[in-house]
């Protein structure tokens, strides 16, 4: 009997679209887990001094907050923003009106699915950032980024996995990813990057599945 090993993989960067929601991505600000108001401003030029940065943005304070995306392919430098091409760009709320950047996906059908990914700091002067993921209301994962530093031209600096290998959910249940400015959002540049994959049926049969 020939057993189906493909799963079904959603990819926060590469998913990423001019749409908001987009499939099972939505994109704005808020309180992870508590509270989230969607962005209403695709912004096609959200680099302070380069091209090629478009974003989810709410437009409080220059383009911040944010979720956006290098669209260029390389290493772009923006200040001190060392902007990747392989990751979500973050970016949190300014202080007055403090808020979490935020990534929601929402699953399209009750099962198990694994759920792993990243956060980094992109910036050469980073002022810390906690990196948060809730299952609806309940924190599964905090990180606290403080460093080290990215480098120009094309060096992330410090980063965390975060990993999940089965977790069951309803369809109708949403994973936040958010990212908080620990205190004050200057310099918060942050990268993500999330996988999803829903578990192949006879998962137990596969010799070798995809991860």
């Amino acid at each position: 009997m020939t057993v189906n090993c493909t799963a079904q993989t959603w990819d926060a960067k590469k998913d990423f679209a001019a749409s908001n929601p987009n499939g099972a991505w939505s994109y704005g600000q808020g309180v992870t887990g508590t509270s989230f108001t969607l962005y209403t401003i695709f912004n096609q030029n959200c680099g302070q001094y380069v091209q090629g940065i478009v974003c989810w943005t709410a437009e409080e304070y220059g383009s911040d907050p944010l979720v956006g995306f290098n669209t260029t392919g390389n290493w772009l430098d923006d200040g001190t923003a060392v902007l990747a091409p392989n990751v979500l760009l973050m970016h949190p709320a300014p202080d007055w009106e403090p808020a979490d950047s935020i990534v929601q996906w929402t699953a399209p059908a009750t099962g198990v699915y694994r759920i792993y990914g990243y956060f980094e700091i992109l910036d050469t002067d980073p002022t810390g950032i906690i990196g948060l993921v809730y299952l609806n209301g309940t924190q599964i994962y905090r990180g606290e980024l403080l460093g080290p530093p990215a480098q120009d031209p094309d060096t992330p600096g410090g980063a965390e996995d975060f990993y999940f290998d089965k977790l069951s959910l309803n369809a109708g249940d949403v994973i936040s990813f958010g990212v908080n400015s620990d205190g004050s959002f200057y310099y918060d540049t942050t990268g993500l990057n999330a996988w999803i994959v829903a578990n192949p049926p006879n998962v137990q049969k596969c010799a070798v599945c995809s991860k």
